[in-house]
């Protein structure tokens, strides 16, 4: 999972522990990976619209940040009058 989600191993390690406490995940051993998946099928379908959600924040906020840094670097290059 490491390589997809991109964050430091000990924060990822956290997460299953939180979600099993909360019932919402059971984990299933084989030698030293664990596989977790939901207690419940229909869990699916609200974390694909939280995807959805989310990734349009994201990129609305990936274009906000461009565009500042564009208005900013046109700032740096503007002749002062």
């Amino acid at each position: 999972m490491l390589p997809h989600v991109g964050i430091e191993p000990a924060h990822l390690s956290q997460q299953p522990a939180v979600l099993r406490r909360a019932s919402l995940v059971v984990g299933r051993k084989e030698g030293p990976t664990v596989h977790y998946s939901p207690t419940d099928p229909h869990m699916a379908e609200p974390l694909r619209v939280a995807r959805t959600i989310l990734s349009g924040v994201l990129t609305g906020q990936a274009e906000l940040l461009a565009d500042l840094q564009a208005t900013a670097t046109q700032g740096e290059t503007r002749p002062v009058s």
